[in-house]
C-alpha cells in the first residue's frame, strides 16, 4: 500500500436548522463557515498531493455552495438524544461504518478544522506499508483537565473491566476498512451503556465510545499508531488551558494541524492559497494574545474598582 492508496475524508453533518444558519450568531460558527473550513483544508491537501472526501447526510446542499469539493453522501443512523452536547460529532461512529463498506483502501477520517501545512512525514511510508491503522493520542492534554481517575473510572463504565486510561483525539483516525468495521462494531457495543450514563460521563462526544474502542482493539494485541508521535498532527489552541500546551513555533513541522478554537479564522482565511497560511496565522496569534490581555487587565481592574 501506497501514498496513492490513501484519501482523507472530513465529516459535515446537518441538522435542519443549522440550513437556516448560514452565518455565525452570537459567537457560533455557521454553516457556510464549516464549509469554508472544508475548502481551506481541500486546497492545502491538494497541494501536497492528496484527495479529500467531504461526507455529510446534504451533499447537493454542500455542493451549491462549494462546487469544488467532492461529497459523498452518508445515511446517519446513530440514536442518540437530541440537545446532548457535540450532538454532530456523534455522527462520526457512522462514518466509521462508511468508511469500513465504501472507504478508501487506506482512509483517514478527519475535522474539517485543520489544515496542512507540510508534507506527510517519510515515516508514514512504512505505516502505510505494513497498513497499521492511526490515532491521536492525546492523553497528556486530558489528564490535567478532568483527572487521571475520572477518565479511567468513566471509560470503565462502558468497558466493563480495567481501563489503562488512554484518550483518543476525535481530530485523526485512519486505517483499512476491516479496521474501521472492528472500531464501529465496538462503539456500537458501548452505545448503550453511554446513553444510560451520559449525565455522569466527563465528556460527551465520539471520543468517548472511540478511545474505549481504541483501547479494546489494542488489549486484544493489535497496533495502533499515535499518529502524533512522529508529527503527523498537532492540536493548538489559541485560548488558554488547563494543561501545558507546546508553544506554536514548536508544532510548525507537523504535517496536520488541529485548531479547534479558530474556526472562523480558518473561515476566513484565503480558500485556494495556502503558501501563506502560517505567516497570517503566526500574526493572527499575536494580535490575539495582545487582544486578550487586554481584556484579562480590563477585568482586574473592574474588579479592583468593585464593578
Amino acid at each position: 500500500m501506497t501514498k496513492k492508496d490513501c484519501v482523507f475524508y472530513t465529516m459535515l453533518f446537518i441538522a435542519n436548522e443549522d440550513i437556516t444558519k448560514n452565518v455565525s450568531e452570537n459567537g457560533s460558527v455557521g454553516i457556510k463557515e464549516y464549509i469554508n473550513c472544508c475548502k481551506l483544508l481541500f486546497y492545502s491537501l491538494k497541494k501536497y498531493g492528496f484527495k479529500l472526501v467531504v461526507l455529510s447526510n446534504l451533499p447537493e446542499f454542500i455542493t451549491r455552495i462549494a462546487p469544488e469539493l467532492s461529497v459523498e453522501k452518508v445515511d446517519f443512523t446513530i440514536n442518540i438524544p437530541n440537545g446532548i452536547k457535540f450532538y454532530a460529532a456523534h455522527h462520526k461512529i457512522d462514518v466509521f461504518k462508511y468508511l469500513s463498506v465504501s472507504g478508501a483502501d487506506y482512509s483517514i477520517l478527519i475535522d474539517n478544522d485543520v489544515v496542512c501545512i507540510n508534507d506527510i512525514p517519510e515515516n508514514f511510508e512504512a505505516i502505510l506499508h505494513n497498513e497499521l491503522p492511526i490515532y491521536y493520542d492525546i492523553t497528556d492534554q486530558v489528564y490535567p483537565a478532568y483527572g487521571r481517575n475520572k477518565i479511567i473510572n468513566d471509560k470503565e463504565k462502558l468497558m466493563k473491566c480495567p481501563s489503562v486510561g488512554n484518550w483518543a483525539g476525535g481530530e485523526l483516525i485512519g486505517g483499512t476498512r476491516s479496521f474501521f468495521g472492528e472500531i464501529y462494531n465496538s462503539c456500537m457495543a458501548y452505545l448503550p451503556c453511554y446513553v444510560d450514563n451520559i449525565s455522569q460521563l466527563f465528556h460527551n462526544g465520539d471520543e468517548m465510545l472511540t478511545s474505549c474502542a481504541i483501547e479494546k482493539y489494542l488489549l486484544q494485541g493489535h497496533l495502533v499508531f499515535n499518529f502524533g508521535s512522529i508529527g503527523g498532527i498537532a492540536r493548538h489552541w489559541s485560548v488558554k488551558t488547563l494543561h501545558k500546551s507546546k508553544p506554536f513555533a514548536a508544532l510548525k513541522d507537523c504535517f496536520l494541524l488541529h485548531l479547534p478554537a479558530d474556526k472562523k479564522y480558518l473561515a476566513s482565511h484565503s480558500l485556494n492559497n495556502c503558501d501563506t497560511f502560517l505567516k497570517n496565522y503566526s500574526t493572527y496569534l499575536k494580535r490575539k494574545s495582545i487582544l486578550n490581555g487586554v481584556t484579562t487587565i480590563k477585568r482586574i481592574i473592574k474588579k479592583i474598582m468593585g464593578k
